[in-house]
C-alpha cells in the first residue's frame, strides 16, 4: 500500500508513488527486454550509397525483422563475403534456384537495341518493376547451393554484389528489410516475394 502524507502536495505525491512503482526489477526487466529485442528480433539500419536507388535512397532508415526467413525478392540486410561491412540488397535466388541474366533487347527488327539485364530464375523470365540497369550485362546460370542466397542491389550498374562474390549464406543475413521508418516522407512498407517481383507473363 502506498502511503501519502495529507496535505503533500500533488506533484510530490506522484514522484512517491512513482519512486516505489519503478524498482530495480522492473528497470533490468525493461533493460532485458530492449537488449533481447535489439539482438534477436528487431533492428534499424541506415541505408547509404546508390546500390538500392530508386528503391532505397542514401539517409533512409529501414526496420529489419531478424526471425524472419529471407523469401525470393525480400530486401535483405547482410554482412558481404568480400569486405565484410553491412550492406542492404535484393534476394533473387533461395536454395536450389538457378539464377541467370541475359542482355535486355528492346525494339524490333533493325532498331533493336541492348538494355540492361532480364532475371531468370530455372529458366523463367522476372519482371522487376524495382531495378534500373542500362549496361546489357550477362550472367551464367548459377545453382544456388543449400543454405545460400544470391543477393543483387537493385541499382544494377552501380552495385557489387553476388554477382561478383557469388551466393551468400544464410548466418551472413541479419534479416529482412520491411518497412521504410525515416524520413517521414518516405514512410511505407517494403514489398515481400510475390508481391514485389512475379514471372513475365508469356506472350
Amino acid at each position: 500500500m502506498t502511503v501519502v502524507k495529507i496535505g503533500q502536495p500533488e506533484h510530490e505525491r506522484s514522484a512517491s508513488l512513482l519512486r516505489r512503482r519503478v524498482t530495480p526489477g522492473i528497470v533490468i526487466l525493461v533493460i532485458g527486454s530492449i537488449v533481447v529485442l535489439r539482438l534477436w528480433v528487431v533492428e534499424t539500419a541506415f541505408v547509404e550509397g546508390q546500390s538500392m536507388e530508386t528503391s532505397l535512397h542514401t539517409g533512409d532508415r529501414v526496420l529489419v525483422l531478424k526471425p524472419l526467413a529471407p523469401q525470393r525478392f525480400d530486401v535483405v540486410v547482410l554482412k558481404e563475403p568480400d569486405w565484410g561491412g553491412d550492406a542492404i540488397k535484393r534476394v533473387v535466388g533461395v536454395p536450389g534456384d538457378t539464377v541467370s541474366m541475359v542482355p535486355r533487347a528492346v525494339g524490333k527488327g533493325r532498331r533493336q537495341v541492348l538494355l540492361g539485364s532480364q532475371l531468370y530464375v530455372d529458366g523463367q523470365p522476372y519482371e522487376e518493376p524495382y531495378a534500373t540497369s542500362v549496361l546489357p550485362r550477362s550472367l551464367a546460370p548459377t545453382r544456388i547451393p543449400d543454405g545460400s542466397y544470391f543477393v543483387i542491389g537493385d541499382n544494377r550498374d552501380l552495385s557489387t554484389d553476388s554477382r561478383q562474390y557469388g551466393p551468400v549464406s544464410r548466418r551472413r543475413i541479419h534479416g529482412v528489410a520491411v518497412a521504410v521508418v525515416y524520413p517521414f516522407s518516405r514512410m511505407r512498407a517494403i514489398e515481400r516475394g510475390s508481391e514485389a517481383a512475379a514471372p513475365t507473363p508469356s506472350q
